[in-house]
């Protein structure tokens, strides 16, 4: 696994700490393309502001990111005064290995695995998806301890999951939330047994890289409460609720900062503006919210303004989702 390390290309680094300060380091890292820089920054900037007196080193394995993007998260390191580390990937080698893909699935579902081998001097590591944010203190999650565990993740029980994967007495987790032990990570070829299953079940994983975690590392996992990784689909969404939220997963689509974010049918008047209050405190606060750009995505949007009256907009959408399907097709 020594030719994955090497996938690291480049390191840039961001280094805003203040010198004299001295609480606790906290490293949390992040797997992104360039279409997940903005929440991945909003993510960042929530974490900030919930802890204030924290150390934060971040580490962001990227691909296909612009200068510009690059410019706004030293901008954000700077503001928050946290270090952020970019990690530049050459993806040819990842590709090598075949693994699989899908259009809501990109090949940056997988960066999360490397994040250990090139932080092998790091003790542990929370990994967090870039559409996770943090809404409270979070110092409980800070100090769990993993005891002889190698990660420590939320359930999110799926029996269906568990047969297919063949896994009795197992509790599937999301894997959006990883605290990691990285020294143990290593030890045990995490990485080496992840690709290999992958690359030679690729029939039973529907979600390659959660289902691999659940598959390899079933007796190596520590539980943790839900609210280190609450799902924005939960139906026990309340005002008193949120009060005791840590981690928020927006993790259906479309994502609250799409234009078709009031769409989704998990929007409701406790979230909706949860993103948007974040995002205006960090470099992208003047970026427009995203419009819809996947097939699936537009004939979502499409459906839903002819099923609200909004017929001829809705057509107009339809005649896009017909442009992109035929494209795809040629």
């Amino acid at each position: 696994m020594i030719e994955l390390k090497s996938t690291i290309k480049n390191i840039i680094k961001y280094n805003y700490i203040k010198q004299e300060k001295k609480q606790q380091t906290i490293h949390i890292g992040y797997g992104i393309d360039n279409n997940f820089a903005r929440c991945c920054a909003t993510s960042i900037a929530s974490f900030c502001i919930n802890n204030p007196k924290k150390n934060f080193y971040f580490h962001i394995v990227i691909n296909d990111f612009s200068e510009i993007n690059k410019q706004k998260m030293q901008l954000l390191a700077k503001q928050y005064k946290v270090n952020i580390n970019l990690y530049e990937i050459d993806i040819s080698l990842l590709e090598k290995y075949n693994l699989p893909t899908k259009t809501h699935w990109p090949i940056s579902m997988y960066f999360r695995f490397i994040l250990p081998l090139v932080l092998d001097s790091v003790d542990n590591l929370i990994y967090i998806d870039a559409d996770i944010f943090c809404l409270n203190n979070a110092n409980d999650l800070f100090n769990i301890y993993l005891e002889n565990n190698i990660i420590g993740a939320v359930a999110e029980p799926k029996e269906e999951y568990c047969k297919r994967l063949g896994l009795k007495n197992h509790l599937y987790f999301n894997s959006g939330l990883l605290i990691i032990d990285i020294i143990k990570w290593n030890k045990y070829n995490t990485l080496e047994k992840l690709l290999y299953n992958i690359k030679n079940n690729p029939k039973i994983f529907q979600c390659p890289d959660q289902d691999a975690l659940n598959l390899i590392l079933t007796k190596n996992i520590k539980y943790i409460p839900q609210k280190f990784n609450w799902f924005n689909w939960s139906n026990t969404w309340t005002k008193e609720t949120q009060k005791d939220i840590i981690l928020i997963h927006f993790g259906s689509n479309p994502k609250p900062w799409h234009s078709t974010w009031y769409i989704n049918p998990h929007c409701n008047q406790y979230n909706i503006n949860i993103y948007k209050n974040y995002e205006k405190l960090t470099p992208w606060k003047d970026e427009p919210l995203q419009v819809p750009v996947k097939r699936q995505d537009i004939r979502c949007y499409s459906n839903w303004l002819i099923k609200h009256g909004k017929i001829l907009k809705g057509l107009k959408w339809y005649l896009k989702y017909l442009n992109t399907k035929f494209n795809k097709q040629k």
